[in-house]
């Protein structure tokens, strides 16, 4: 029974030992905690058998506590081990402040689009001049909301569920270096049946005020691109991150209704005529009773409506 008692006693100062608590005498919570279960059964040479299990929690979002890490003794074993007090923790060096200032998701600075089940890779990188990202070793955290519906991994890639409903906006953000930048953007969801009109299309046809055969354009509308944030660009010649002017556009499905409205651009005609209506036709995108405007040192009279393909 003494040898009972005796080891009883070990056991309890080994399982709770002293605080390592700060200079004003508190203790320190924030870093990995280790709880400990002893279970102690007695043989039948009053000997007793002590089994000890550990479960440890790590905190992978920033350095843990010193007093709470370090070399620990395993007595069993006769063997020590070392915990890594930066486990978790991203050790890559800060960036400099000159690719600080060039971070971005994507060279042309807009939003994504998305079908339901689709992923992304919504990587931050470095946008140089003026239409290249380059990757980045940095330490970013990446986060969506809402939660529900799409994940995002620590390397930024989205993934969002095959349920998702059309119309869904999700806002991914980039926490660059615990705050040195922080970096947002929107991803809509749509489906082709919700609209349509989503994609890059390209000028093939015109179609001539008052009925009549359809015309080859003077200089053709090399880029209508349809973005599902509601946004359209218009462009006739392409040239890096160019356009030549940006709309807003709302359509009904039900009407084929249409109506295209220029917000801003380097060129913006002043004939546009922005309302009609719409017909898919295939992979063609026929517009109607509406006019995107005349190219730049065009010389041919305004046209009512055009053709577009993808």
């Amino acid at each position: 029974m003494q040898r009972l008692t005796t080891l009883m006693a070990a056991l309890a100062l080994t399982a709770c030992p002293q605080d390592s608590g700060d200079e004003t005498g508190g203790t320190d919570t924030s870093g990995a905690s280790t709880p400990m279960t002893t279970t102690t059964s007695a043989t039948s040479d009053d000997s007793t058998t002590a089994t000890t299990s550990a479960s440890t929690t790590t905190d992978t979002t920033g350095p843990t506590t010193g007093e709470t890490t370090g070399e620990t003794t395993d007595e069993t074993a006769g063997t020590s081990t070392t915990e890594d007090p930066t486990a978790g923790v991203c050790a890559l060096p800060p960036l400099t402040e000159e690719i600080v200032n060039t971070l971005g998701f994507n060279v042309f600075g807009q939003s994504y689009e998305a079908k339901p089940g689709e992923s992304l890779d919504l990587s931050v990188g470095s946008i140089e001049c003026c239409y290249i990202k380059m990757p980045v070793d940095a330490c970013v955290t990446y986060s969506v909301s809402p939660a529900e519906g799409a994940t995002i991994n620590a390397a930024g890639a989205l993934f969002i569920a095959a349920d998702v409903e059309p119309g869904t906006v999700f806002t991914v953000t980039a926490d660059v270096e615990d705050g040195r930048k922080v970096l947002t953007t929107e991803v809509f969801v749509y489906t082709p049946e919700s609209n349509p009109f989503v994609g890059i299309w390209h000028e093939v046809a015109q179609l001539p005020c008052g009925g009549g055969a359809e015309v080859a354009p003077e200089m053709a509308i090399q880029e209508l691109w349809f973005r599902a944030s509601g946004e359209v660009q218009v462009t006739w010649f392409p040239f890096e991150i160019y356009f030549d002017y940006w709309s807003d556009y709302a359509y009904d499905l039900q009407t084929g209704d249409l109506e295209i409205t220029p917000t801003g651009g380097n060129y913006v005609p002043a004939d546009v005529e922005g309302a009609g209506t719409f017909k898919i036709e295939g992979n063609q995108l026929v517009l109607e009773d509406m006019w995107l405007g005349s190219p730049q040192n065009g010389m041919t009279p305004a046209n009512c409506g055009h053709r577009f393909e993808r």
